[in-house]
């Protein structure tokens, strides 16, 4: 046995778990941590400047990797540890694996109602915060036990459906010495196999899909946590049948795959939305069934004229929207190695021509309808010219760059017009959209992908978020290109509330005297940053400038006016319930219950 402080004894196991990096905050309750990780493990630390950058920059550090070891942040007690609340969230509810390190008050006077204590109805009750929003959350009142706590935790956090966990640690705790057997590790995570599915399930749904005449595969984050990005791929090409994705699966299979029908939502592209809506039996793999998926839940008809064949890894997640024929709980890598396996055991065959002439038929439909608005010339620019032209861009130049994007309006163009070649490499935070995503993204995938550029799309108000986490990127040294989306508005509201009431509300910025519009000059808040700083009024203007930032591997800022008055996409198609609803029209949503 050997004497150490807990802090350091879960220093010591980070580093025996491969921890190359963590994301920190520093405050006076986490300094034992902190020295413990920087100076006896000699893990590096990252700097932030908000707490809630650390938690971003780890969240978006997984997704581009997806692979042990888990990133790792370190907090402080109070207001600090609360500035991660929606990180956390949206790491949880998008299924990243994360340990959050949170500081806190000494235990000798919980209860007391010390300083930043959450005291009123019980002793330090902060956790009950996080018990909705963490995969895990516990708080260590023992130096000799608090290193075990963290290494379950650890496991929790990559054990079956991937999520954030939160070890509360107070200070005392972290520095108190004590004898410590560490433990080995060998084989510690390495060794837990993701459950796989029943057999005779894989064999019914093999011939299932065998027998279908209009079968879609529908790929999810399920698809990238398991890194089955091959296997899909192999039975997508053994069988014959299209892949279509959620944002989450983006690139699952290659968007200039013969079989990509990209994404499918309600601003997916037009045949991949047909070929889903019109499919007889439907595989989804790994993907919720939200209300931005499913145009307001009014896409499908599972239980219906269409068959469902739901794959996840969480048994709550089949069976929460749609009723399925066949529910297999299994990780997707696994799930597609099984239909690979009985596909050939079962000797089945289709004939799946006739069914992809006919999406190809759709897809030159849509892509004449929707020519207009990527070639549009208008100036500020038109967001699908812009995602289009990046596309070009970005798959010339290097198909492998890390792309992040921001919530807001963009995401109304990014799925279908943003061509993804490479699996896994585009995210976005789906499931709560907190503004100001990512920016902090320039760290977590420059430092875990530098051979490749990074791509971030960002509204300007997401931006003034946020933004200030580039400040971290130029301390680090760290290269990446942010294309800010200026027109001085919460454009994602606008439209809705007109549609709505006829008028809004506080969704554009305006000097109140005059009347001006007007944003922070986003130029010179880059060159406070260090960042190259190119300035798009018009549209020929963008593809040189993005081609020199991407080039440059700096960091680099496009400040680019967009318009204002463009209409968000949706998939120029008509179905059961008449044209695509917007996402939040309320009385759509009551004719789709």
């Amino acid at each position: 046995m050997a004497r150490m402080t807990a802090a350091e004894a879960v220093a010591h196991f980070l580093k025996k778990m491969g921890t190359r990096r963590y994301y920190l905050y520093n405050g006076h309750a986490n300094w034992g941590l902190l020295d413990a990780l920087e100076y006896k493990a000699k893990i590096p630390g990252i700097r932030t400047r908000h707490e809630v950058h650390a938690i971003h920059m780890a969240d978006i550090e997984w997704r581009m990797r997806r692979e042990l070891p888990i990133p790792v942040t370190c907090t402080t007690v109070g207001p600090g540890n609360f500035n991660t609340i929606p990180g956390i969230a949206e790491a949880f509810y998008d299924s990243t694996p994360m340990l959050c390190l949170m500081a806190g008050g000494p235990t000798k006077w919980l209860g007391r109602g010390g300083i930043q204590e959450v005291y009123r109805f019980g002793d330090d009750e902060f956790l009950q915060i996080f018990k909705p929003i963490a995969k895990h959350a516990v708080m260590t009142i023992r130096p000799d036990t608090a290193l075990q706590s963290v290494m379950r935790a650890y496991k929790t956090a990559i054990t079956g459906r991937p999520g954030p966990v939160v070890v509360y640690m107070p200070l005392d705790v972290q520095n108190t010495p004590v004898e410590i057997d560490m433990p080995e590790i060998e084989g510690f995570v390495t060794s837990l196999r993701q459950p796989g599915p029943d057999r005779a399930g894989i064999e019914e749904a093999a011939r299932m899909l065998a027998k279908a005449r209009r079968p879609v595969i529908y790929a999810g984050t399920g698809i990238a946590n398991a890194r089955a990005w091959a296997e899909l791929r192999e039975f997508a090409e053994l069988s014959g049948i299209p892949v279509a994705t959620n944002f989450g699966g983006k690139g699952g299979l290659p968007e200039n795959h013969p079989l990509s029908l990209g994404v499918v939502d309600r601003s997916g592209t037009g045949h991949g939305v047909r070929a889903a809506t019109e499919a007889d039996v439907f595989l989804n793999l790994g993907a919720r069934f939200n209300d931005l998926n499913t145009a307001g839940w009014s896409f499908y008809d599972f239980g219906g004229r269409q068959k469902l064949i739901h794959v996840d890894i969480d048994p709550g997640e089949i069976g929460r929207v749609y009723p399925a024929r066949i529910g297999l709980v299994s990780d997707a890598r696994k799930a597609l190695a099984g239909l690979i396996e009985a596909w050939g055991a079962l000797g089945l065959k289709r004939d799946g021509k006739g069914w992809l002439r006919r999406i190809a038929g759709w897809k030159r439909d849509w892509q004449k309808e929707v020519r207009a608005i990527v070639t549009s010339d208008i100036a500020p620019m038109h967001y699908a010219r812009l995602v289009k032209d990046a596309s070009d861009v970005v798959n010339a130049i290097d198909p492998m760059t890390s792309v992040v994007c921001d919530t807001g309006f963009i995401m109304n163009f990014l799925p279908a017009f943003y061509e993804l070649r490479h699996p896994w490499f585009a995210t976005n935070n789906q499931q709560f959209g907190q503004m100001g995503f990512a920016p902090p993204g320039v760290v977590g995938a420059g430092l875990e992908r530098p051979k490749h550029p990074v791509l971030v799309w960002v509204g300007d108000q997401s931006f003034i978020h946020t933004g200030l986490s580039l400040a971290t990127a130029t301390e680090y040294g760290v290269g990446g290109v942010v294309i800010v989306l200026n027109n001085k508005t919460i454009q994602a509201e606008v439209e809705g509330a007109r549609t709505k009431f006829g008028r809004s509300v506080g969704d554009f910025y305006r000097i109140e005297a005059s009347g001006e519009l007007w944003n922070p000059d986003i130029g010179r808040i880059g060159e406070a940053l260090r960042a190259s700083v190119f300035r798009v009024e018009r549209p020929d203007q963008f593809r040189p400038a993005l081609e020199k930032a991407l080039k440059s591997r700096k960091l680099c800022i496009l400040d680019v006016e967009v318009s204002s008055e463009v209409k968000r996409y949706a998939v120029p198609l008509v179905l059961k319930h008449g044209t695509m609803p917007f996402p939040y029209d309320w009385n759509m949503q009551q004719k789709a219950k």
